[in-house]
């Protein structure tokens, strides 16, 4: 079958147990705080110079500080101080992913949240993000991307050389190289990629944001079927990692098919409620008493969530060791991830091939 368990070795020398659910924080799509304020209360005049807070810092505060295996959190954010004081969270964390700012600087939003136009955008170059990556301290297990907004539409291997440039230079970390669709085109080239499959190797991990591999479902899990299997073909066992969504139905079927890493912000927006996404504010319904504080609501939804994208991961290991004949670990979405997988067989036969 294509789902696996494995492991990946940092360079700091620790094993990294794959598959992994990374809660993912980034300031895009979410309003921002005042910004700082000058002592005495008086806020800057000088609206270039001020750092405005996003609102994504308060989640960080409350559980950032509580998740030990992983968080992902944005270059671009750190550059621009939207998150106040990240670094104090890095700590004790098993492995903390770095995005370069791709997301935040694209004109998409991910396939869970909604659209919010009004949130600001600012300049960030590869010069800054270099500059981000040189002030990570060495001595905690990052995983950093190559700088996939700067080599968008350019060749696959112009990609490649220009990821393996940059990240040659920070040897004590992970490397993620993330995969954009070449040109004109809307979505990733699958058969393109498998003629330069061995170049991959070069890198830790494969990358790619959902949105770019297909519009419909199917379609995507096909590609990541195909790409799993060529990579087992040419000995190029390095991990997929599934950039954005981290939807509690999708990343199953992603599992299923060969992923191995999973982020997104979906977990901040909405509650992971009998194993799906649905209204943040439902919880308090439903698990808390409507005269709770929203405030405090909230920050139970987000435990809650957490709580939830850990034992998915469990879950996963359970379906593996069981070799995909059991789906009673995925409780209240048994028989629909059962009916879903029983359905891709048929599309995708290769599922119970692999290695």
């Amino acid at each position: 079958m294509l789902a696996r368990i494995s492991k990946i070795k940092h360079p700091l020398g620790g094993l990294i147990d794959l598959p992994r659910l990374v809660p993912a924080f980034s300031s895009k799509g979410f309003p921002f705080l005042e910004s700082h304020k000058r002592k005495g209360g008086k806020a800057k005049a000088n609206r270039k110079n001020s750092k405005e807070i996003s609102q994504t810092t308060l989640a960080l505060e409350t559980v950032g500080g509580f998740i030990k295996d992983s968080i992902l959190v944005s270059a671009y954010d750190l550059f621009h101080s939207h998150l106040r004081k990240p670094q104090k969270y890095f700590k004790d964390k098993e492995v903390i992913f770095v995005d370069s700012g791709g997301y935040e600087l694209g004109p998409d939003f991910d396939s869970t949240e909604p659209i919010h136009l009004f949130a600001p955008q600012r300049p960030f170059t590869l010069e800054n993000y270099t500059e981000v990556l040189r002030k990570l301290p060495d001595d905690i297990p990052f995983v950093v991307a190559n700088f996939d907004h700067g080599t968008l539409q350019r060749p696959l291997l112009d990609q490649v050389t220009a990821g393996q440039k940059l990240l040659a230079k920070f040897p004590q970390f992970l490397s993620d190289f993330i995969v954009k669709p070449v040109g004109r085109q809307q979505y990733l080239d699958i058969d393109e990629i498998i003629r330069h499959i061995k170049k991959f190797r070069a890198f830790h991990i494969l990358g790619i944001a959902e949105k770019d591999l297909g519009k419909d479902l199917i379609d995507r899990l096909k590609f990541v079927a195909q790409l799993r299997l060529a990579m087992d073909r040419e000995d190029v066992p390095m991990p997929i990692h599934i950039w954005g969504g981290l939807d509690p139905v999708f990343t199953p079927l992603y599992f299923f098919v060969g992923a191995e890493i999973f982020d997104g912000i979906s977990w901040l927006r909405y509650a992971y409620i009998d194993g799906v996404a649905t209204y943040r504010d439902c919880y308090n319904v439903i698990s808390e008493g409507i005269e709770t504080p929203t405030d405090h609501a909230r920050a139970l939804t987000l435990s809650h969530n957490l709580a939830f994208l850990r034992s998915q991961a469990t879950h996963f290991r359970e379906f593996v060791i069981h070799g995909a004949k059991r789906f009673d670990m995925f409780e209240s979405q048994e028989s629909a991830l059962e009916k879903a997988y029983r359905t891709m067989l048929t599309k995708i036969p290769s599922i119970e091939g692999g290695s």
